[in-house]
C-alpha cells in the first residue's frame, strides 16, 4: 500500500492450537497402538483378505509361526496352516467377506518351518478402510499348544483311569478319594462305600506288621512300591493282587496323594499253581514226586549239617502190587495206590513228607527225628497198616504188603544220592529177609529196632494177659526201726525170659504211651492187696505208688485215684503218690492243680529222687507235698565223699525246715544208715534192710514183724 505516510503491515494469524492438539493427539494413538502392536502378549496380524498374503505382523506371531517378520510377508496363511484346517479356514473367510459375519474365533494348527505343530486359537476380525477393492482383516493369534496337550493327556488320563486296571487314588493319610470301575469290580465295594475310608478296610489279615512296615519305608524312601499282596473283598474273600503304589508329590515337596494300581491275579495264582503240581506232584495221588522230595531232601541234609538232628529216608516198595494190576486191572491198581497213600499218610507226623517215586514205590522223609528206634516204630506201623485188606471196585477183598529200607542221615551219608542208594539198598535187604519188614542199611540198627519192635509188641500183650506183677520194697522209720510203709514196683514176668527189670521196658512204655494202662493197673493191683492185707489182720502201713510224668499229662489222675480206691476199699490215709520232679516242673500250673486235689482227698504225696531234677526246694515249698525222697547217688558213697555227705545233711534240714518228712533210698550199708540217723532223716529204704519182694513174700515179712513186735 502506497500512501504518503509511512508504510503498514496487514498481518492475518489462525489460531492451530486445536490443530496441533489433534496432531500431537494422533501421535500419541500412533504410539500406543505400535507399542501394542509390538508388545502384545499374543500374535498380531494384518492379512490380506482376498490374497491371503500377511501385510504385516508383530514378532509375537512371528515367533508363534517360527518365522522372521520379514519372511512373514512373502507368505500367505494357508501356507502355514495345517492342511486338515484350511476348509474350515475358508469357510469362515467367505462367510466373513460376505458380510454375513462380523468374525470368527476357532482352534487350529499351524506347521513350523521345522515341522513342528503348533495348536492356536485365531480371532478374526474384517478391517474397516476406505479402500473397498483391498480389504483386510485382523488375526490376534494365541499359542494354546501347551493347553491342548494338557487336554490331550487329561483325556488319555481318564481313559486310562476307566481301563481294565483297577485303580484308587487317596489322600496323603491314605483316605480314599477316587477309586475307579475296574476297583469296584474288583473289591465288591461302589464308590460311595469306600470313598472317605480308610485303605486299611480292604487288610486280609495274611501279612503282619513287619510287611507293611517294610512297604512303607520303601515307598518314603523311593516313591514307589510294586509286589504281591492278599486282601479281603467286599464278601469276605481273600485274593491275591500285584500291587504298585506311587506317591505323588505337591508343589510343596511333600507327599499329595498315592496312586494306587493293582490286578486280580488270582487266576494266574492257579495257574502257577496248577503247573507247580505239574511239575512237583504225581497226577494220581496227588503226593509230591521224585522231583521235590530230591529237592526237600536236599534242604533237610543243608540243615541238619548246622543242627546235627538226624533226618531219615525211608524207600518202600508195595509186594504183590503186579498181581493185582494183573488180574484186576489198571483201574485196580490206580484205587490201591490212592487207599495206599491214605495209609501212610495217617502214620505220619505232618512234618513229614511221602513221596510217590514211581510205580509202586513211595519214599518217606522224616525231619528232626528225636531216635532210630522212633523211625523203626513208624516203619512197623505203616507195614501193619497195608496188611490189612484193601476194599477195591466190586467189594474185591485184596491183601498185600509192604517192605521198608531205611537210611539215616547223616550216619548213612551226606548227600541225596548217597543216601536214596543206601535206602534202596536197605529195601532189598527187607525183601531179603522175607518181606513185609523193615531193614536199617546197617545191620546193627536193623536187629536192635526189630527187637525193640518185638518188645512194643510182647509188653503190649504182657499188660492185657496180667503178666505184670508188683513187687514191694519196705520203707523202714530209722528210729524205730519198724516197717511204715513199702514202694510198689512193677515187675514183668515173662513166660519165657522170667523177671525182665523195669530199667528194661519202662523206657519203652513211657514213649509208647503204654505207661498209662500200665500205671492204672499197678495202682489198682496195689490198693487191693494192701486192702487184702488188712483183711487179713497184717499192720496198716502206707504204700507208695510212682506215678509218670505221662499220667499227669495224659490222663485224669485225680478221678482214676478216686474211682480205684472206691473200687479196692483201700483206705486214702494209706497211699502215697511218687511224682518226680521234672514231672512237677513240666507244667507248675497243671500240677499244683492235680496235687491240691489229691491232697484233699487225703491222699499222702511225695516227691521221688530228689536232686537228679530241677533240685530246687525253693519251687517245692508251693506244692502240698508230705514227703521228700534223697536218691540213691547221693546216699552210695556216704562216708567216703564229703560233697554227698554235706548235700544229703543239707537236704534233710532244709526239707525238715518246709515242713516235709524226708526218706533216702539205696541204703545199703550200717555207716550210711548210721550218718542218716545223726542228721535227722526220718525213714530209708534199700537192700541193707530188703531188696524188693514178690507179693507173697512182703506179706509174710508184714506177718513175722508184727509176731515179732507182739511177742511178749
Amino acid at each position: 500500500m502506497q500512501s504518503t505516510q509511512e508504510p503498514h503491515f496487514i498481518v492475518l494469524s489462525r489460531d492451530i492450537t486445536e490443530r496441533k492438539n489433534i496432531k500431537e493427539t494422533l501421535k500419541a494413538s500412533e504410539e500406543l497402538f505400535r507399542n501394542l502392536f509390538t508388545q502384545a502378549p499374543v500374535g498380531i496380524a494384518v492379512i490380506d483378505s482376498l490374497t491371503g498374503h500377511i501385510y504385516t505382523a508383530n514378532q509375537k506371531y512371528a515367533d508363534i509361526a517360527g518365522l522372521s517378520i520379514d519372511n512373514l510377508q512373502h507368505i500367505t496363511w494357508m501356507q502355514m496352516t495345517h492342511p486338515d484346517d484350511i476348509q474350515a479356514d475358508l469357510e469362515y473367510m467367505a462367510l466373513m467377506n460376505a458380510g454375513k459375519i462380523n468374525g470368527f474365533s476357532m482352534e487350529k494348527r499351524y506347521i513350523n518351518p521345522d515341522g513342528t505343530i503348533v495348536w492356536i486359537n485365531i480371532t478374526v476380525a474384517p478391517m474397516h478402510l476406505h479402500n473397498k477393492d483391498n480389504p483386510r482383516h485382523l488375526c490376534i493369534v494365541e499359542d494354546i499348544t501347551n493347553r491342548k496337550q494338557a487336554e490331550m493327556e487329561l483325556r488319555i488320563a481318564a481313559i486310562a483311569f476307566e481301563s481294565q486296571e483297577a485303580m484308587v487314588i487317596t489322600d496323603a493319610h491314605n483316605i480314599i478319594l477316587r477309586i475307579n470301575a475296574a476297583f469296584a469290580k474288583t473289591t465288591g465295594y461302589t464308590a460311595k462305600e469306600l470313598i472317605g475310608r480308610k485303605m486299611n478296610l480292604l487288610k486280609s489279615g495274611r501279612h503282619d506288621n513287619d510287611f507293611y512296615q517294610a512297604m512303607w519305608e520303601e515307598i518314603n524312601c523311593n516313591g514307589s512300591w510294586k509286589g504281591e499282596i492278599w486282601d479281603r473283598r467286599k464278601n469276605g474273600e481273600i485274593y491275591p493282587k500285584w500291587l504298585t503304589i506311587t506317591a505323588v508329590i505337591g508343589s510343596d515337596g511333600k507327599v499329595s496323594h498315592y496312586v494306587g494300581t493293582h490286578t486280580d491275579i488270582t487266576e494266574r495264582k492257579a495257574t502257577e499253581e496248577y503247573i507247580n503240581r505239574l511239575a512237583f506232584y504225581d497226577s494220581l495221588t496227588e503226593l509230591p514226586n521224585r522231583r521235590l522230595l530230591q529237592e526237600r531232601l536236599k534242604h533237610g541234609i543243608e540243615l541238619n549239617n548246622q543242627t546235627g538232628s538226624l533226618m531219615a529216608v525211608l524207600m518202600m516198595d508195595l509186594d504183590k502190587f503186579k498181581s493185582v494190576n494183573d488180574n484186576l486191572g489198571h483201574t485196580a491198581g490206580d484205587e490201591l495206590l490212592l487207599q495206599v497213600a491214605e495209609r501212610i499218610r495217617a502214620q505220619l507226623r505232618e512234618v513229614d513228607m511221602v513221596a510217590r517215586w514211581g510205580g509202586d514205590e513211595f519214599v518217606i522223609l522224616m525231619e528232626d527225628v528225636g531216635h532210630y528206634e522212633y523211625v523203626a516204630h513208624v516203619a512197623d506201623a505203616i507195614i501193619h497198616a497195608l496188611s490189612q485188606p484193601f476194599t477195591l471196585y466190586e467189594n474185591h477183598d485184596t491183601y498185600i504188603g509192604a517192605s521198608i529200607g531205611i537210611a539215616l542221615h547223616p550216619q548213612h551219608g551226606n548227600s541225596v544220592e548217597t543216601l536214596m542208594d543206601n535206602a534202596d539198598t536197605a529195601l532189598y535187604h527187607a525183601k531179603d529177609s522175607g518181606r513185609s519188614c523193615f531193614a536199617y542199611f546197617s545191620e546193627e540198627l536193623t536187629q536192635k529196632a526189630r527187637e525193640r519192635i518185638a518188645l512194643e509188641s510182647r509188653l503190649r500183650q504182657a499188660i492185657e494177659q496180667q503178666e505184670l506183677c508188683v513187687f514191694f520194697q519196705p520203707q523202714i522209720d530209722i528210729n524205730s526201726g519198724h516197717i511204715v510203709g513199702a514202694e510198689a514196683l512193677v515187675r514183668w514176668l515173662d513166660p519165657i525170659k522170667g523177671y525182665i527189670m523195669p530199667s528194661e521196658f519202662i523206657p519203652l512204655a513211657e514213649e509208647t504211651g503204654l505207661i498209662i494202662p500200665m500205671g492204672e493197673w499197678v495202682l489198682r493191683e496195689t490198693c487191693r492187696l494192701g486192702r487184702q492185707w488188712l483183711n487179713a489182720g497184717l499192720p496198716a502201713i502206707t504204700l507208695a505208688v510212682n506215678v509218670s510224668p505221662h499220667q499227669f499229662r495224659g490222663g485224669d489222675i485225680n478221678a482214676l485215684v478216686t474211682q480205684v480206691l472206691h473200687d479196692t476199699g483201700f483206705p486214702v490215709g494209706y497211699l502215697e503218690l511218687e511224682i518226680t520232679e521234672s514231672g512237677l516242673m513240666d507244667n507248675q500250673q497243671h500240677a499244683m492243680s492235680i496235687l491240691n486235689n489229691l491232697h484233699e482227698q487225703g491222699v499222702h504225696l511225695a516227691i521221688d529222687d530228689f536232686g537228679t531234677g530241677y533240685s530246687s526246694l525253693a519251687y517245692l515249698k508251693y506244692f502240698p507235698l508230705d514227703v521228700l525222697k534223697i536218691d540213691k547217688t547221693f546216699i552210695d558213697d556216704i562216708p567216703f565223699l564229703q560233697g554227698d555227705m554235706a548235700i544229703t545233711s543239707t537236704i534233710i534240714a532244709m526239707a525238715h525246715h518246709l515242713g516235709f518228712k524226708v526218706l533216702a533210698e539205696g541204703v545199703e550199708t550200717q555207716e550210711q544208715l548210721a550218718f542218716l540217723k545223726e542228721q535227722g532223716c526220718d525213714s530209708y529204704q534199700g537192700y541193707l534192710y530188703s531188696k524188693p519182694l514178690s507179693t507173697n513174700d512182703f506179706a509174710k515179712l508184714l506177718f513175722d514183724t508184727k509176731t515179732q513186735f507182739n511177742a511178749p
